[in-house]
């Protein structure tokens, strides 16, 4: 039976009109029955190719020319078959292969048309709702694999700062029902020295390093990130977030860190040894150099001859003379290293060497409880022990160089020329201060008897006994020189006005019976002393103050010898 043209405008399922004339294309054109659908329309005829389409059906009209899917194909032929048909999703790839890419996907209705010589394709684009879900699976399991390799446990906690979650696992070698319901805060190391805390901010925290004890009592160093939790009326009622155990890697960074912070120190001393020439002058600048290095609140260096310390250069605290005491027995005795442990602190002590022989130690205190000497502090110490053996070898050869250079070499008192180095640098360093300051002037009496009559092996003896007896009299910052023959300065800082005639005396009182010889009526040994107080002040010259007491020592020799006189500047004197 033939359909009327009235009911094929009705039911637009008779014959279509030509593709290339749109036109007269009732399903597309304005006012179509499917012209306002949202999504791709095409019109497949018997023999499978595409009769009509519109122009959101290009990629599907591409798909179907190049033969389609078998998926698509079956449906196709159920709908020329009178039966609707799905395809959902229908994936249009780049190439024919199954594995190439997916250029769009579409969910595919296929209706019978024009009683099954054609079929109707009504197409939804789910490309991007297909794109977006699949993004938000993988951006799921991303952020899990993401969580899994960068955070060893997530929390939660309350207001009250309790944890109220934790991952199953746990962490910091607690259970998860071990940690839940336990105070944040008891897990920090030191909670005062946090500039954020994580478990109880009110802003995000990222990646903030916290020191926590675990279970055993251990502390280990987290990576904390963590985000405050708000209610609906805006009101805090605790954290969330996550940690990452950096312990290890922080340990490794800080042995690096003092590995090269070592090398630096070593470099350092290094550095001092090559540029600083004078040896004492060296060891004060390494001993200055240890202090924060290390650090440490004492350091001493001393020198050992092989019979006396001799304390170098020290720099901190003083160190009790006990302790260096014990240090010294120590070392003597052979040891290498030597360590004592208190409750106020430790003491460390290596000794140094140069071609095998001990000749110092470099000694270290650290106060506080329970401190300790890290290995790598210990290889420091080696390393520079050898340097500073080498230093203290040189200190030795130029003290040697130095006494004999300013010293008597028979009586070991100060030689002429040191003795006015330091009386002048003592004037220039006191210049304008209101102490008084007394210069002894001394001439044995009678010494050319003694040369004459007993030889000068005696007199030298005589000059040796007459050092001692002024070494023995004098105090330890007093100067003593012999300038030369029988002739003696004595260099005494501040002396009071009062004092200075008495001083001269008691040194002269001393020497009359160490110098007599009962067997010989002639040998009568004694001094003549002349003296001269004085205060520093611009215009002081030593040529001048040799010169008053001098003048004072011959008043004296002019007088019957063995006596003493002190003159004050501008010649007010007193004396007898």
């Amino acid at each position: 039976m033939k359909t009327s043209s009235k009911q094929k405008k009705n039911n637009k399922s008779g014959p279509l009109p030509d593709i290339i004339d749109k036109d007269h294309w009732e399903l597309v054109v304005p006012g179509g029955p499917f012209s306002e659908f949202p999504g791709a329309v095409v019109l497949v005829v018997r023999d499978g190719t595409v009769s009509c389409a519109n122009d959101q059906a290009e990629l599907l009209c591409k798909f179907i020319r190049r033969g389609g899917s078998e998926e698509y194909l079956e449906a196709l032929k159920s709908a020329f078959n009178g039966k609707a048909a799905q395809v959902n999703p229908l994936l249009i790839r780049a190439e024919r292969d199954e594995r190439s890419r997916v250029l769009a996907a579409f969910d595919l209705a296929l209706l019978p048309w024009d009683g099954g010589q054609a079929a109707l394709l009504l197409g939804r684009n789910i490309t991007l709702e297909r794109n977006l879900r699949a993004a938000l699976i993988e951006s799921r399991q991303r952020y899990r694999d993401l969580l899994e390799a960068s955070c060893d446990f997530a929390w939660e906690t309350n207001a009250e700062g309790y944890f109220s979650f934790v991952t199953p696992d746990g962490g910091l070698g607690y259970t998860a029902a071990e940690i839940s319901g336990m105070q944040a805060d008891g897990l920090l190391v030191d909670v005062h020295t946090l500039v954020t805390n994580p478990f109880s901010c009110r802003a995000p925290c990222d990646e903030e390093e916290v020191w926590v004890k675990d279970s055993y009592g251990d502390e280990r160093c987290l990576l904390i990130t963590s985000m405050p939790l708000w209610s609906d009326q805006e009101a805090w009622h605790g954290n969330r977030g996550f940690c990452r155990d950096i312990t290890d890697q922080r340990k490794v960074e800080m042995q690096r860190a003092e590995e090269i912070h070592r090398e630096r120190v070593y470099n350092r001393i290094l550095e001092i040894a090559r540029s600083e020439m004078v040896p004492v002058k060296m060891l004060g600048s390494v001993a200055t150099c240890l202090i924060p290095a290390l650090p440490v609140d004492a350091v001493m260096i001393s020198h050992f001859d092989g019979e006396i310390w001799h304390a170098v250069a020290e720099q901190g605290s003083a160190l009790p003379l006990d302790a260096i005491a014990r240090v010294q027995a120590a070392l003597k005795m052979g040891e290498t290293v030597y360590q004592e442990s208190g409750s106020d602190g430790v003491l460390v002590a290596v000794s140094t060497k140069f071609r095998g022989q001990a000749n110092g130690a470099i000694c270290l205190w650290r106060r506080g409880a329970n401190v300790v000497w890290s290995a790598g502090e210990g290889e420091l110490l080696e390393r520079i022990q050898i340097q500073i053996g080498i230093s203290l070898q040189q200190y030795g050869h130029h003290r040697d160089l130095q006494t004999l250079s300013s010293t008597d070499p028979l009586t070991g008192l100060l030689n002429r020329r040191r003795f006015e180095y330091l009386l002048t640098g003592f004037i220039e360093d006191h210049n304008g201060d209101e102490h008084t300051h007394l210069l002894l002037y001394l001439d044995m009496d009678n010494f050319k008897y003694v040369n004459d009559a007993y030889g000068h092996q005696e007199g030298d003896k005589a000059l040796r006994d007459f050092a001692e007896v002024l070494k023995q009299e004098t105090r330890r910052h007093d100067w003593l020189a012999r300038l030369g023959g029988d002739e003696f300065a004595i260099f005494l800082p501040n002396v009071p006005e009062e004092e200075a005639s008495s001083k001269a005396r008691a040194i002269l009182m001393a020497l009359e019976p160490a110098l007599a010889r009962e067997e010989d009526p002639e040998w009568r040994l004694g001094a003549s002393i002349g003296g001269y107080l004085f205060t520093a002040r611009d215009g002081t010259n030593i040529a001048d103050l040799f010169l008053h007491a001098d003048e004072a020592m011959y008043r004296v020799k002019r007088s019957g010898k063995n006596g003493i006189y002190v003159v004050k500047e501008q010649l007010e004197g007193a004396g007898s």
